[in-house]
């Protein structure tokens, strides 16, 4: 009796879950950065997965990797929630926070610092949906050892 009821119990989280799964968007994306204290450029990818049982609801997860300049190599890795506030036709605006995982390495000739910190992202952005693909655009405040507003701009792709 024991054993049929953990069957029928792991059975009906598998519905669950299978559903939950069923019923999420997915989408890819890639865009550029701009991290305004380091001064650098970078590219992003990031994947998002929003279910459509809890409409507001979207989490996310990303890397950056800026451009090296002066010897300064920095990327970061960003896992973060977001709560979609406004949606209207093909527009929606949101707001997110999470977490951040920052790394900095400077070099100068045999020598290098490297330095990581975990910290806070803070930010704001919007989607513009086109069909087959969206448009976006991020504004985000990293609070950390690495503080610095990074702005983000790029395409994502649902499948």
């Amino acid at each position: 009796m024991k054993k049929l009821i953990q069957i029928a119990g792991f059975s009906i989280l598998l519905l669950i879950i299978g559903s939950q799964i069923a019923k999420a968007q997915v989408s890819a994306g890639a865009g550029v950065a701009f991290g305004s204290e380091i001064e650098q450029v970078g590219v992003q990818g990031d994947l998002h997965y929003r279910f459509t049982n809890i409409p507001a609801i979207k989490l996310g997860a990303g890397f950056i990797y800026y451009f090296p300049k002066n010897n300064h190599h920095f990327n970061e890795v960003n896992l973060n929630g977001s709560f979609i506030f406004y949606e209207e036709f093909m527009f929606k605006s949101y707001a997110y926070t999470g977490l951040n995982y920052a790394r900095s390495k400077v070099t100068s000739g045999n020598t290098s610092i490297t330095e990581s910190a975990f910290g806070l992202n803070i930010g704001l952005g919007a989607e513009y949906d086109f069909g087959p693909i969206m448009a976006f655009g991020d504004l985000k405040y990293v609070v950390s050892k690495f503080d610095q507003p990074v702005f983000s701009i790029g395409i994502r792709v649902p499948f």
